[in-house]
């Protein structure tokens, strides 16, 4: 038997005291909403990006990359609805093995309290799954998936969820022949288990079928469509192959099915909707034949159509020009009724804006308005370095509005926010060092009824922030994060409703009443908590397994439960605005 001396019971008392000690006196992080910003993560390195991501449950899964000596790692955690950090989780998880330099980081909410995290190394993609229950879900490598190779490292992917627990990501891609490098759309659609979805080809697909028309797909856009499948919006450039020349093609909308294959009744090229002079990009500026700036963009418009706001190109002696204009299709890709041709313009003035096609933040955008109606969104430049991103709403019928939304193009992010408006955040990083710089600054702007929240540093050339992001919660809110190296040093978040910063809600702790068991013979069990509940169940790897909803408090079984094999599984409810967990053990 071993027996201890008094030295060693005195040295593990003494380390029991100090790890007491080190509990007791160590300053506890800032949790739960109120005027100050939480603190997500704290750490004297540089967090050069930055993203956010809805868990389904009105809070948010919040990514950074943390600056290293050979590049830099990237970590995520989870901020809870009423703003505490998830304590379930631990310390951060790392996301990928890969400790490199990444020059873009994104992520889309899996719809099941996890995210979809992609990442360039270059010009190379990466893409990953960060499960629920806080670790890289089962199925997807530790480096992460590497789903192909852009066109520029300045280009980046459109990437989005499928509505139902899957992910659509595409990009351009170069197509090397002769006599003409080929620029296509190529896309993938996968699960929650990194294999391809609904019948999607495991190695992906080249959408838009541009290279069998002797056409280059210059722009485009996707968008999840509403029962299921994807939107595409493109804008071609025909290819004089004799000539090896170029001339110009025509802005067309597709939409395809879960496997990716055109609807029924689609074109493969899709329904084409006005000319597009991507010919003027490649042969008089500098941008190639695929710009970063995307002149196209696409969301379902709730009734079996879509929005598509593209950019008509034109040029002068010393610009180039593009007039953002916004076009309705309906189910078949017809113009809908009351739209004219070639749409309406996006401009309250009317007129083109100067294009700089080198900054991906300044590509188009469009968000439905649950009335009908989108908020469709366009860069400016002016004068002495000026540049702003607007969204303005348009009408179902096509009529313009007054209702705007502007912000700074730098950093640029935006999300709709769930109740029909918008949420657009920008940032600067630093002092101004010339006449016409701006401030560093960091600025949250929404639609009506339109309160906003901003801070800003006029110190001439001192850095302050890294990257934000920015995550639609689903409710109406959003969560804004952001890291900074200067008077706070880390990650933080702060909670944005339409009426403004949230500053007063305490943090939450678990619901006692809340229980779920099994019962043999029919299946997961819930009852406790009240009003409206949702509710997943994880296996130990993450996966979700079941997911259900209720609207009282009364007891109910999670669909598809009975069947689940013995084990123990993890539930995590949302109900009133808190998240709860519990453990439910299966035995047959």
């Amino acid at each position: 038997m071993l027996t201890l001396g008094h030295r060693t019971r005195v040295a593990i008392l003494a380390a029991l005291f100090a790890l007491l000690a080190l509990m007791l006196f160590t300053r506890r992080t800032h949790a739960a909403w109120s005027a100050d910003p939480v603190e997500v993560h704290a750490t004297s390195a540089l967090c050069p990006l930055v993203s956010a991501a809805s868990d389904a449950a009105h809070g948010a899964l919040i990514i950074w990359q943390e600056q290293t000596a050979t590049g830099g790692q990237l970590w995520a955690r989870h901020l809870l609805a009423n703003g505490d950090v998830d304590a379930a989780w631990g310390s951060p998880v790392l996301l990928s093995s890969a400790d490199v330099a990444r020059s873009a980081l994104g992520s889309v909410s899996d719809g099941a309290g996890g995210a979809y995290v992609w990442w360039m190394e270059g010009t190379q993609l990466y893409l990953t799954r960060l499960a629920a229950e806080g670790a890289v879900a089962t199925g997807w490598p530790a480096r992460g998936r590497q789903l192909g190779t852009l066109v520029s490292a300045g280009s980046r992917p459109v990437v989005c969820e499928d509505g139902s627990g899957g992910v659509y990501a595409a990009w351009h891609s170069a197509v090397l022949a002769q006599p003409v490098s080929w620029i296509v759309i190529r896309a993938h659609h996968l699960g929650s288990d990194n294999t391809a979805k609904d019948g999607w080809p495991s190695g992906g697909r080249v959408l838009g079928g541009t290279q069998a028309l002797n056409e280059l797909a210059t722009t485009f856009g996707i968008a999840p469509a509403a029962g299921g499948g994807l939107w595409l919006a493109y804008g071609s450039t025909s290819v004089l192959v004799e000539e090896q020349s170029f001339a110009p093609g025509e802005v067309r909308v597709v939409r395809y099915t879960g496997a990716g294959l055109p609807s029924p009744g689609w074109a493969a090229s899709g329904a084409p909707l006005a000319p597009f002079r991507g010919d003027l990009l490649v042969n008089i500026t500098p941008w190639g034949l695929a710009p970063s700036a995307r002149l196209a963009a696409v969301a379902d418009d709730g009734a079996g159509g879509c929005f598509v706001v593209f950019g008509s190109v034109s040029t002068d002696e010393y610009n180039v020009w593009a007039e953002s204009r916004l076009q309705r299709v309906d189910a078949s890709g017809a113009i809908a009724p009351g739209w004219p041709a070639g749409g309406v313009g996006v401009a309250a003035n009317g007129g083109p804006d100067v294009y700089n096609g080198n900054l991906a933040e300044a590509s188009l955008k469009v968000h439905g308005d649950l009335r009908g109606g989108a908020f469709a969104g366009r860069a400016e430049f002016g004068l002495h370095g000026y540049e702003a991103f607007s969204f303005r709403r348009f009408a179902g019928t096509g009529a313009g509005t007054s209702e705007y939304v502007v912000t700074g193009v730098n950093g640029l992010e935006c999300a709709a926010r769930g109740d029909g408006g918008v949420v657009a955040a920008s940032y600067y990083p630093s002092g101004p060092l010339g006449l016409y710089q701006p401030n560093a600054y960091l600025a949250v702007d929404q639609s009506d009824p339109g309160a906003s929240f901003s801070e800003y540093h006029p110190e001439a050339g001192v850095e302050w922030y890294g990257d934000i992001g920015l995550a639609a919660t689903g409710d109406g809110g959003s969560i804004f994060a952001w890291s900074q190296v200067n008077e706070r040093h880390g990650v933080y978040a702060i909670r944005m409703n339409p009426g403004g910063q949230v500053t007063g809600v305490p943090p939450g702790g678990a619901a006692r009443a809340l229980r779920v068991w099994f019962a043999r013979g029919t299946g997961v069990q819930v009852s406790g908590g009240s009003g409206h509940m949702k509710l997943s169940l994880h296996d130990l790897t993450g996966r979700q397994v079941a997911r259900g909803e209720s609207s009282d408090a009364g007891e109910w079984t999670v669909p598809g439960t009975a069947g689940l094999p013995s084990g123990m599984y993890f539930a995590k409810a949302f109900a009133e605005g808190q998240e709860h967990r519990s453990k439910v053990v299966i035995i047959r």
